[in-house]
């Protein structure tokens, strides 16, 4: 009974401590780390990253998170990225940098691109990685299984398969036909993802670079052919 207060006594405690941590969901722990940080603290293995939480790896940092079902996200030197859980899975946002992330049919993984979503088809296993070429281009790599991307003004989907990749672009929504280009107050234009895969091994592996280290490697798009 005394270890049961002395628990209970402990927990309150940290609730109290940290009021905001109770509303918040747990993403995962982080398992292996570099000069990585996060709520601007050090991100130290076996630290809990909650929904929400940006994590951030210094230039030659490195931060892996493991998630509950064997899913993952590795936050790449250089690179900052948003985690959040919700009903579907755990959903990462590349601020800056690059990532990669691991989903499995226990514990989906998907990156989001403002119009683009980037995920395992139909729940299945994949190893892909996101890196920012500028805030409205992104190099989008299928490493292990193949990786299906859906615009959400479309609802089109376009897959990669393994070993390819593709670039998303964000383009200005284009106002209709018989409407003039001022937007009524208060509305702002939506971006819309526009995606182009590239073809080649040796593009492949360049963008697999360009994506984890933010070299600049040459590419060669060929149109994809969407649902």
């Amino acid at each position: 009974m005394k270890i049961l207060r002395q628990s209970l006594a402990f927990i309150l405690t940290l609730v109290l401590a940290f009021p905001t941590w109770g509303a918040n969901e747990v993403v995962g722990v982080a398992v292996q780390t570099q000069s990585a940080s996060v709520r601007q603290a050090v991100l130290a293995a076996g630290s809990t990253v909650y929904s929400g939480d940006a994590v951030t790896a210094a230039a030659n940092g490195r931060a892996q998170v493991a998630l509950p079902g064997g899913g993952r996200v590795d936050v790449l030197s250089n690179s900052t990225v948003r985690v959040e859980r919700n009903a579907e899975g755990v959903q990462l946002t590349v601020e800056r940098g690059s990532a990669s992330f691991q989903s499995r049919p226990d514990s989906l993984v998907a990156a989001v691109m403002t119009d683009a979503r980037i995920r395992a088809p139909k729940g299945g296993s994949v190893l892909g990685i996101v890196g920012l070429e500028s805030p409205d281009s992104a190099l989008v790599v299928a490493k292990i299984g193949a990786l299906e991307v859906i615009t959400e003004h479309d609802s089109k989907s376009i897959l990669i398969p393994e070993g390819s990749a593709a670039r998303i672009t964000l383009v200005p929504e284009q106002p209709e036909q018989g409407q003039t280009g001022v937007q009524p107050a208060g509305r702002r234009r939506r971006r819309l993802a526009m995606v182009l895969l590239l073809a080649g091994g040796a593009v492949t592996a360049g963008a697999i670079l360009a994506a984890t280290s933010g070299s600049d490697a040459p590419t060669t798009p060929v149109s994809p052919s969407a649902p």
